[in-house]
């Protein structure tokens, strides 16, 4: 009995299927570093801002207690949008292409779908300075301002707090100091101390080697004066940032931070035929949202 078409296309199907499982993901995604990876469990997801208490007040002898009430702040709503991209063959480049370009397609859409997660995951440390939305990204955050700004609002109403520097530094030793002290001096949303640990660095290629000197020197870089590399007992590593397009940027984040990816759908593959004109079609799909709600967690600054 001949072998027909359809069973030409379903004999293909699980190779080109096991090139996708084998070859995804080729390394582990930069983004991953940066964000919070989650789940859309719905169209849209929406996150609440709300404080907690204020501090205890002094209790006079036979005096009421002090009631308090928190305090509600902003929703911040993400909307995934989906992404995808096909390609097509037909049947007679299968029948007699002799050097595995089929195979090479379907690696090819491959790549495309992990470059397309980086490049959109990278609008954050891209648009972290500035209130531009696009598909798929979001600019702002609760309080309505990017990511890195110097005026970043309370709830409480109290002073407003600063996640980049007042005048744009390059990265280096002073520039990396004053990020960690600004974590060590964060304040919540009631003004109380926020212990968030800052964890990597995230840089442009250029800077690798100015990373390795900050983080891996027993004594502070740039000076001959053996002072101690006070930045190592942090424990900070890096992260380069192939994706991030102003190469003087640098940020560095916490163990917690308020970045989110949400996947609204995984990478999917489909195999379809136009039996008439003989062609056969290979599609993926995507679907994912990226922003923050709360800035704590980064600090960034869009260099000198």
């Amino acid at each position: 009995m001949a072998v027909t078409r359809a069973q030409a296309l379903v004999l293909l199907e699980p190779k080109l299927s096991e090139i996708w499982d084998d070859a995804y993901p080729l390394h582990e995604a930069e983004y991953v570093k940066f964000v919070n990876l989650m789940e859309a469990k719905k169209a849209t997801m929406t996150t609440f801002k709300m404080t907690g208490f204020g501090t205890l007040r002094l209790k006079g002898e036979g005096e009421a207690i002090v009631s308090d009430d928190p305090i509600f702040g902003q929703q911040k709503t993400f909307v995934p949008v989906r992404f995808g991209l096909k390609y097509s063959i037909t049947q007679e480049m299968l029948d007699h292409e002799l050097y595995g370009r089929a195979t090479a397609l379907e690696a090819a859409l491959m790549r495309s779908a992990i470059d397309h997660q980086e490049v959109l995951a990278a609008n954050i440390l891209n648009g972290a300075f500035a209130t531009t939305n696009s598909d798929g990204y979001s600019s702002t955050g609760f309080d309505t301002l990017q990511l890195c700004s110097t005026a970043h609002t309370r709830l409480d109403g109290g002073a407003n707090i600063a996640n980049r520097p007042a005048t744009d530094v390059d990265i280096g030793v002073g520039g990396l100091q004053s990020a960690i002290i600004a974590f060590e001096n964060l304040k919540d949303d009631r003004g109380r101390p926020v212990r968030l640990t800052p964890k990597t660095i995230l840089i442009s290629p250029e800077d690798v080697f100015t990373a390795e000197e900050l983080l891996g020197s027993e004594y502070k870089p740039g000076t001959a004066n053996n002072e101690v590399n006070a930045v190592r007992k942090y424990g900070l590593n890096y992260q380069v940032c192939h994706y991030k397009t102003n190469t003087d940027d640098w940020f560095l984040v916490a163990d917690k931070h308020g970045v989110k990816w949400f996947w609204d759908q995984r990478p999917r593959s489909e195999m379809w035929e136009d039996k008439d004109k003989e062609v056969i079609f290979r599609k993926v799909v995507q679907g994912a949202f990226v922003g923050h709600d709360d800035w704590r967690g980064f600090y960034g600054s869009s260099g000198a």
